[in-house]
């Protein structure tokens, strides 16, 4: 009966050693996603602001592409220039004769 009871106090024994070591890797698996957490939680900060830069960027963008003149405003602007240029030489003739 002794060496029974012996026995079952060992498994017992065996048991609860087997439960801490368990809790403990438990413990470390946990601290381990904690930090995770907070490293992926930083992460998504640094994402979310870096996503709001690049939203200014394209309105500042859409703002300058309107704004800049293509090419056919271009060519209206130089025909327009020259025109009134003629059109001053054609005056400054006619008040020189």
């Amino acid at each position: 009966m002794a060496a029974d009871l012996k026995q079952r106090i060992e498994k017992i024994e065996s048991k609860a050693a087997l439960m801490v070591e368990r809790y403990e890797l438990l413990v470390k698996a946990k601290t381990a996603a904690e930090l995770r957490i907070a490293e992926l939680e930083s992460q998504i900060g640094r994402l979310e602001r870096e996503i709001e830069e690049r939203d200014r960027e394209i309105e500042h963008l859409r703002v300058v592409s309107v704004l800049t003149p293509d090419h056919r405003d271009v060519e209206a602007t130089r025909t327009v220039l020259s025109e009134l240029v003629r059109e001053i030489d054609k005056c400054i003739n006619k008040l020189s004769v």
